[in-house]
């Protein structure tokens, strides 16, 4: 089932606040490694601060890149078509998340192999 106008609006706007936010959260990550450059002192301290400012960094781009594929889903009427099995997602899940692509099955059914990989990486070390 196509999502009404009136759904679409909606999700764009969800779209735009979830864009804003993602935008304030990478331009505060440039002044925080900003911070982390110029601080003298322990070199230890500096590292585990660039660290997790790399680590934020690659989880707000990663945020990024899913919108921006959210976007151009809703673009071509297709944001609440599951991108494995072609289910309908539900709207409320697109209202609860705005960049969801795959239907609560699918998605649950990625994050269990996700959790059994790395539980596989972590007990073969």
């Amino acid at each position: 089932m196509a999502l009404s106008t009136e759904q679409k609006d909606k999700l764009q706007l969800a779209q735009d606040a979830l864009g804003l936010k993602i935008r304030n959260e990478l331009q505060k990550h440039r002044l925080q490694q900003a911070q982390v450059d110029s601080a003298a002192g322990d070199d230890a301290v500096a590292d585990e601060l660039s660290h997790d400012a790399v680590s934020q960094y690659l989880h707000e781009h990663g945020e990024w890149q899913a919108l921006l594929r959210a976007k151009a889903r809703l673009a071509e009427n297709v944001a609440d078509i599951c991108i494995e099995c072609g289910a309908e997602i539900p709207f409320a899940r697109l209202e609860a998340e705005p960049t969801a692509e795959r239907c609560i099955a699918c998605q649950e059914a990625l994050e269990a192999e996700q959790h059994r990989l790395h539980q596989h990486q972590h007990s073969s070390m």
